[in-house]
């Protein structure tokens, strides 16, 4: 067995895959992810900060670890939206070679979106392609989020949002728990991003179009719906979720405090601040485009990344 590993270094997750790739599916060796919020601060200095540096080096460290102990053949790094805007990466990008052997390639919003949508259509079941004439991919991250326009095989449109959970839980979050004000807020730093995209892809979107969503903020909203103990990607992958779900869960989360909310059955502590804008941006997404239902892909930048080892 030829092993690969992907690894992705994003602004609030670090992930790692190893497997094995056949006909343009993956086979699943190792999966492990670590919250280690490496973009936290980033909107106010524009630096990354000591502490989601030590606990990002210390993360990848041990996937270096689980690389050598799996012999694997290739690896590949990608880093996105934090790295990419931090005045001091190259130094965390020379510390991660030194300390762990690891090489990080940043990419670019564009790369990103190519390889989640690599990712996202691997793992889609004839059912899906059949059912649904084209897909509008949403993969919100800590930082940036990329989206992905796709019919008749082929990708139409694609492009990058400078938002995500990260800048906007420290630009509108301002209450505990979270007020009328700080939604409101939201609101208002969400609705002209998705006025931008509209001018891209409203035109395109009709009933036979599929919204999925990637990464961790969808991800979470499904394990928060499913109850789930422990994060289990096979349960979570292709989760489907309403507007209606969602508007309820809101209605939840948005009167608990930070404290009480990492007690949320199915919700990460270390996500628990976080849920707030990635829970509203996927409601205000839906209503603005008008779904009804999200499907949840556990696939994406991740298994792109994976399947474009050479």
């Amino acid at each position: 067995m030829s092993l690969n590993a992907a690894i992705d270094i994003g602004s609030n997750t670090l992930r790692l895959l190893i497997g094995e790739v056949k006909n343009n599916r993956i086979h699943d060796i190792c999966y492990k992810r670590h919250i280690t919020r490496l973009g936290t601060g980033i909107l106010h200095t524009g630096r990354l900060h000591d502490t989601p540096i030590e606990a990002s080096i210390g993360v990848l460290s041990e996937f270096s670890s689980l690389i050598s102990s799996y012999q694997v053949k290739h690896v590949k790094a990608v880093a996105t939206s934090a790295i990419r805007e931090a005045s001091n990466s190259d130094s965390f990008i020379h510390r991660v070679l030194t300390e762990t052997g690891i090489s990080i390639e940043v990419i670019s919003g564009q790369q990103e979106a190519e390889l989640t949508l690599k990712g996202i259509i691997s793992s889609l079941p004839e059912s899906v392609s059949r059912r649904y004439k084209s897909l509008l991919i949403i993969d919100m991250g800590g930082g940036s989020t990329e989206w992905i326009f796709y019919k008749n095989n082929q990708r139409l449109d694609k492009g990058s949002i400078p938002t995500g959970v990260i800048k906007l839980y420290g630009q509108c979050i301002k209450t505990d728990p979270v007020s009328k004000t700080d939604i409101c807020n939201l609101n208002n730093e969400i609705v002209p991003h998705l006025r931008a995209l509209a001018k891209h892809v409203a035109r395109s979107i009709d009933k036979g179009t599929c919204l999925i969503g990637t990464a961790g903020t969808f991800t979470t909203l499904a394990s928060i719906d499913l109850r789930l103990d422990t994060y289990k990607r096979e349960k979570i992958h292709l989760h489907r979720l309403s507007l209606s779900t969602l508007n309820k869960m809101g209605h939840n989360l948005f009167s608990l405090s930070l404290e009480a909310r990492k007690n949320v059955r199915g919700l990460e502590p270390g996500r628990a601040d976080l849920i707030i804008p990635g829970l509203q941006f996927t409601i205000k997404f839906m209503e603005f485009f008008h779904f009804h239902t999200l499907i949840v892909s556990d696939y994406g930048l991740l298994e792109g990344v994976l399947l474009d080892i050479e």
